[in-house]
């Protein structure tokens, strides 16, 4: 069987006390006989025999051939000894092995393979200067193999053996429960709660009080970014419970939970605090309270290798419009600091801009759009929506509120996307105002489709009850620039962006027009001169 899994001891040892209570309890193997220079074999007797079953799961983790198939030994001058591996103390049973570590020593992998498939094992010397020193009869074997592994894993051993990899059993271990959205979800919640007690009782940690569930749940959907969704995954619960007991002396509640949310948010806030700082003093220059035109606060994820969490920061994109000949010019593409999702999000906009003002020809104007103050390279589409913001700004002369940031992809068509790392954004920015001083108009407009991704800070939510932050949802571009600019994008009224757009484009479009018979009069007027000279000689 291939499980996808995830590959640590716990796991292992939780899978194997499940699989253990399925399986009967008999005995299994055999027993080696050593009579002067003669092996002989017979299944066992008792478990006492040095190569009868000791158990009918086992697990392994870490490999190498020792550990999994054994070794013959011989003293100097001294009589053979055989030792047991994984595959002679599991005979008769199933064993749980790691994929990732198999896949390691592909050796090891054809070895194992070739004697489950067979049903044999037969004795090997681990050095080929030094064979048996004696004929050892290879020893039956029935063995099961579970292979535990991620889906990087997986896919290795799908290349590396398809014929394989296509006949055994395939399996997944959830690692999420689904909340019903449409019920109070409280057999859901239940059998979380329960399964929480189960693992914490296996780690010998201390009993879970219902208080506890509140700040459980919170920190869950935190971790699976969604709050319909609870995880499983029994490495990040016994983290949680582990830290939880700590700060307790009998039962973890949810006093103890939060204690430990706050010291692990403690411990991991360092890079953090630095970034904010830079923006406080004026290195990175973020607006939070004026109005500028073209100019955007985009929210971005940062994610620094060996650092455990991701990192929110508001962004400053900027947009200039200018005579030309129709170019989107993408400064972080120009100078190769984008990437393809990035590029194809700048496309996009291009794309909607032509559409809704029907354009059928070149666009009279060039805009060039940056990401200011950022020296490395960026990627994904979650800034469209400020981007196209920002250029709907310049083209319309009409400034943005720079008391709201904003994030999320764009369509063709103006409808906007769901995008990752929400609550690390909208808290990145948050920070922000809050450290300057809130002025009750600063926000964040987010897609209205991540708002069932929503699990932020107590302070961002105690902020947002007593009105000095807004969360704003929004489902199309339109909405997004309402706010913004305070300005209706389309309606009934003279006076919306569609129309100032529009207006702007159609006086480009004249103008260019006017220059080009300007100089086309010029050009004839020069042609006539030149003609006239050429006759005169």
């Amino acid at each position: 069987m291939l499980l996808k899994g995830a590959e640590s001891e716990l796991f292992f040892s939780l899978l194997k006390q499940s699989v253990t209570a399925e399986l009967p309890d008999q005995l299994s193997g055999f027993a080696y006989h050593f009579n002067e220079n003669k092996i002989t074999l017979t299944p066992a007797k008792s478990r006492q025999d040095n190569f009868a079953a000791k158990s009918s799961c086992l697990t392994g983790l870490w490999l190498d051939s020792e550990t999994l198939f054994g070794s013959v030994r011989q003293p100097e001058n001294g009589p053979i000894k055989l030792q047991t591996g994984l595959v002679h103390d599991a005979n008769g049973g199933i064993l749980i092995l790691s994929l990732r570590a198999l896949l390691e020593e592909p050796a090891l992998w054809g070895r194992l393979k070739q004697m489950v498939m067979r049903q044999e094992y037969r004795w090997f010397s681990t050095d080929d200067s030094h064979p048996l020193p004696l004929a050892i009869p290879p020893l039956p074997l029935n063995l099961r193999l579970i292979l535990v592994g991620d889906r990087v894993s997986l896919a290795e051993l799908q290349e590396l053996e398809p014929e394989f990899y296509y006949s055994a059993l395939y399996a997944e271990f959830e690692s999420i429960l689904s909340i019903d959205a449409n019920s109070t979800g409280e057999n859901q919640l239940g059998s979380w709660y329960d399964y929480l007690q189960f693992i914490a009782e296996h780690q010998h940690l201390p009993k879970i009080k219902p208080s506890a569930l509140p700040s459980l749940i919170q920190a869950a959907t935190r971790f699976t970014g969604d709050q319909n969704l609870l995880p499983l995954s029994v490495d990040w619960i016994n983290n949680i419970l582990f830290n939880a007991s700590c700060f307790t002396q009998s039962n973890i509640d949810g006093k103890s939970v939060n204690q430990a949310l706050d010291q692990k948010h403690w411990r991991e806030n360092y890079l953090v605090e630095r970034l904010q700082d830079e923006i406080l003093n004026g290195q990175i220059m973020i607006n939070t309270k004026d109005q500028v035109v073209g100019q955007i606060n985009g929210l971005s994820v940062i994610e620094y290798p060996g650092y455990p969490k991701a990192i929110g920061e508001p962004t400053r994109l900027s947009c200039l419009i200018h005579f030309g000949d129709g170019e989107l010019i993408d400064i972080e593409r120009k100078t190769e600091l984008a990437g393809n999702i990035h590029s194809k999000g700048m496309m996009i906009m291009q794309a909607f801009i032509m559409s809704q003002f029907a354009i059928t020809h070149q666009l009279p104007f060039t805009a060039s759009l940056v990401f200011e103050q950022s020296y490395s390279e960026i990627d994904g589409d979650s800034a469209s929506v400020a981007g196209l913001s920002a250029m709907m700004s310049a083209l319309a002369d009409q400034p943005i509120d720079q008391q709201l940031a904003v994030t999320g992809s764009v369509d063709q068509f103006g409808h906007v996307q769901s995008i990752g790392g929400v609550n690390e954004k909208i808290e990145g920015f948050f920070a922000i105002c809050k450290q300057r001083g809130f002025t009750g108009q600063q926000g964040v407009i987010i897609p209205a489709s991540n708002q069932r991704n929503l699990s932020l800070s107590d302070e961002v939510v105690n902020a947002i009850e007593n009105g000095q932050f807004t969360i704003f949802t929004v489902e199309h571009i339109s909405e997004a620039l309402h706010l913004l600019t305070g300005i209706p994008y389309k309606d009934e009224s003279p006076f919306n962006l569609y129309k100032l757009i529009y207006t702007r484009i159609q006086q480009m479009m004249l103008q260019e027009r006017k220059s080009a018979s300007w100089l086309s009069r010029c050009q004839n007027f020069l042609f006539r001169k030149i003609a006239k000279k050429s006759n005169s000689y």
